[in-house]
């Protein structure tokens, strides 16, 4: 069987060190690269070699710890272009509406109109709405439901959606008669108050435990933690509940792993990924721990 991380630990291997830490470690090692020349300058005499090695340590100490932005502008950009010259090269429709899941710039909404135009399944372009809350992206879903797109996929591409209209919607599918656990899963990436509580109501009337920890992806505030601690309790399914940690790489969420999935390698895999390819789009590609 392969070993445990608790097994491995207790072997006395050195833990692997946080980036932070090597981060630490090695500007450590520059600022002491510094001093040296700074002292041997001061017994040998200063000279330009010595001062430009110096500005070079500086400069690559300062670049360690700047944390360059992620252009989301230009991720999307990006996307919706390559995606684009996917359609006009003979790309399945259906894949494409699924690669706009988290993009909801006017570029995106324009595909997804064109993909209609052409063919594409509703209930396709309905989950490529996950990560999408804007007015028109919540106007093209109802528009889907009134031409006849499954109420469940419409309520699993609201993942990553936790506006008061996304949760307004929710509650009419559920209504309707839409699956509960499908309404749990898509609530994936939306960690609200309002969606911890629905999600509690949702198992007291009867949505599976192992939908309901699936749909925590994303989600690593301390209620979801929490919940996640009582569903494995209540006998949720592993899988699941490993899907429902993608997106979460907090330090509660790496003990969680330790704790309940360290001895199954293929859950520990599984944790970083959402099992479902739309939502690793929203979840593993933006995240949404923070």
């Amino acid at each position: 069987m392969p070993e445990a991380f608790e097994t491995h630990f207790a072997q006395g291997k050195e833990e692997e060190k946080s980036p932070e830490e090597i981060k630490e470690e090695k500007a450590l090692a520059l600022a002491k690269e510094i001093r040296e020349i700074q002292e041997r300058m001061e017994k040998e005499g200063k000279t330009i070699e010595g001062y430009q090695r110096i500005i070079e340590l500086t400069q690559e100490i300062k670049e360690l710890f700047e944390e360059k932005e992620r252009d989301f502008e230009a991720e999307v950009k990006t996307i919706v272009a390559n995606l684009e010259k996917a359609l006009k090269e003979g790309a399945d429709k259906n894949e494409v509406a699924w690669g706009l899941a988290g993009v909801g710039t006017k570029e995106a909404m324009e595909l997804r109109e064109r993909l209609l135009k052409e063919g594409a399944d509703k209930n396709d372009v309905a989950q490529g709405l996950a990560g999408v809350g804007t007015k028109e992206a919540m106007e093209l879903r109802e528009r889907l439901l009134k031409e006849g797109a499954n109420k469940s996929y419409v309520a699993l591409g609201l993942a990553g959606v936790g506006t008061k209209e996304a949760m307004e919607l929710r509650e009419r599918l559920i209504e309707e008669g839409v699956s509960k656990s499908s309404v749990a899963l898509g609530l994936a990436g939306v960690g609200t108050k309002e969606a911890m509580e629905l999600r509690e109501r949702l198992l007291k009337e009867g949505a599976s435990k192992g939908y309901v920890a699936w749909g925590l992806a994303g989600v690593g505030t301390k209620e979801a933690m929490e919940l996640r601690e009582r569903l494995i309790e209540e006998g949720a399914n592993e899988s699941y509940v490993a899907w429902g940690l993608a997106g979460v790489n907090t330090e509660e969420a790496e003990e969680f792993r330790r704790k309940h999935l360290a001895d199954n390698p293929t859950l520990i895999a599984k944790s970083y990924s959402t099992g479902r390819a739309i939502y690793n789009g929203i979840i593993c590609r933006y995240g949404y721990e923070e």
